[in-house]
């Protein structure tokens, strides 16, 4: 396969491949993911690649670096979640100029400089092309500056509010391009953009995305066919001793070894792969009418300081479910449960128990009033954490009627949730209302408040706020 992109054919030329030459997948990605039209404007604005570790992305992105600071002129940001990673990337790019007698020329020319030592943080040339390094572990990398290019490293770990800030500035370049390069998810990363990005590329115009993996969590790690499908740098670079190595690491770890073999080396689409957020027992306890999609639950916190209650409320879109002749369709309905009620005197650990082993990215509402002191250290960081503002929350409080008016909100038959729903107050807040605390108790002596309910609320409106799409068969790209 010949180099046709720009890109690819100064790689081909300049970019030190570790003394071996460059590889048909290496040639076949640079052309197709960075092609330009005549006058110099890149066929995608946005291209992503996730492949198992140790598949030569390093050097995939030092090509477009160099191309785009050698010919483009261009101003570029790499970030990476670890610093460690952002220097690797660093060490290539410098590498490959400084062996380079006429790349280094340009570099060593008045107006060129670098930052050497621990910082690794610049590379500028004598003809304007700069590239910046920064981790993501710093909330302002990045910050104020305006890119043509920006390069998200580690994308398994990018969450949307920094993507987000950094592709703001982008707005104001006519020819910007994202690169995303990732490795498959771990159970601990803590990314919410890559997955969706990859799931949707073939549905939108100007990205172009390429993952390669297995869906399939039995499959044979000794078939070394897949592993030349899931590994493109496979057999020439990475050798069959590669693998076995892991292998028999993975076997002394039991489940759990080959499970992350399988993620690590196989590319396994982790995020498919997750327990239920709420346990199953719990729903199986209640008498539901309809069955929920665990995968679409959002869970809420919510506190009443007049009774001083806490409690934990979750809501989730129902399934698809046939029950006779009667068939519900998928995301018609909302269910709902109340967990837990407490003390707001207890500790805060029952909060963190709770939570535990729930997938990444499951939703935490937290009260918008009254818990100004979030419970954070509680919280795994894994799990995204969203404070409704007053209107958010009034919002949800009035939704959460609507939907049970509608009749499209549905319940286990909870006597807690029962009580909460019959003795519900409305008090008027400006032009929309709230859920009021009542000074009742149960039968048992307890104090009776909305507090479960309010959370309900909040989880219901914001599941519905924020539907699910539906799921589609992933496809391996090789």
């Amino acid at each position: 396969m010949k180099p046709k992109s720009n890109v690819a054919i100064i790689a081909s030329q300049y970019v030190n491949w570790s003394g071996g030459t460059i590889l048909p997948f290496q040639v076949r990605f640079l052309n197709e993911a960075f092609a330009q039209d005549k006058h110099g404007k890149w066929r995608y604005s946005r291209v992503a690649l996730n492949t198992p570790r140790q598949n030569g992305k390093t050097k995939l992105l030092t090509a477009l670096i160099v191309y785009s600071m050698y010919v483009m002129r261009a101003s570029i940001l790499v970030t990476a979640h670890e610093m460690s990673v952002v220097h690797k990337i660093y060490e290539d790019v410098f590498d490959t100029i400084s062996h380079n007698e006429e790349l280094n020329a340009e570099l060593k020319a008045e107006g060129g400089k670098f930052a050497s030592g621990a910082g690794k943080e610049y590379i500028r040339l004598s003809t304007g092309g700069t590239v910046s390094f920064r981790s993501r572990r710093n909330p302002s990398a990045g910050m104020g500056g305006t890119y043509d290019i920006v390069i998200f490293d580690e994308a398994q770990e990018l969450k949307a509010d920094y993507e987000g800030m950094i592709t703001k500035s982008l707005k104001t370049k006519p020819n910007a391009l994202v690169v995303y390069t990732g490795t498959p998810f771990l159970p601990n990363s803590i990314g919410d953009t890559f997955n969706i990005l990859l799931d949707t590329a073939s549905e939108q115009d100007g990205v172009y995305a390429v993952r390669y993996g297995i869906d399939d969590e039995t499959a044979d790690l000794t078939d070394k066919s897949l592993w030349a499908l899931t590994n493109p740098l496979y057999p020439k670079v990475i050798d069959d001793s590669a693998f076995l190595n892991d292998l028999a690491i993975a076997r002394q770890n039991g489940a759990a070894g080959l499970l992350d073999m399988r993620i690590q080396d196989l590319g396994l689409w982790w995020k498919d792969k997750i327990p239920p957020a709420i346990p199953a027992e719990l729903w199986q306890a209640a008498t539901l009418d309809i069955a929920n999609d665990p995968n679409t639950n959002v869970i809420a916190i919510t506190s009443d300081p007049m009774s001083g209650t806490l409690a934990m409320s979750v809501a989730s879109m129902t399934a698809e479910t046939v029950d006779g002749t009667e068939s519900y369709p998928k995301w018609r309905y909302i269910t709902g449960e109340i967990i837990s009620e407490r003390s707001s005197n207890e500790s805060w650990k029952w909060i963190g128990e709770a939570v535990k082993g729930m997938p990444r990215h499951t939703v935490i509402i937290l009260d918008a009033g009254a818990l100004n002191k979030v419970p954070m250290e509680y919280i795994p960081g894994s799990i995204d954490v969203v404070q409704l503002n007053n209107q958010e929350f009034l919002a949800s409080q009035q939704g959460f009627m609507d939907a049970l008016n509608a009749g499209l909100f549905k319940h286990p038959n909870s006597p807690d949730l029962t009580d909460e729903v019959r003795n519900a107050q409305k008090r008027p807040s400006g032009d929309l209302w709230k859920f009021d605390a009542i000074r009742q108790t149960h039968d048992d002596g307890r104090p009776a408040t909305v507090t479960g309910l309010k959370g309900l609320a909040e989880a219901v409106w914001y599941r519905n706020v924020n539907k699910p799409q539906e799921k589609t068969r992933r496809t391996v790209y090789a």
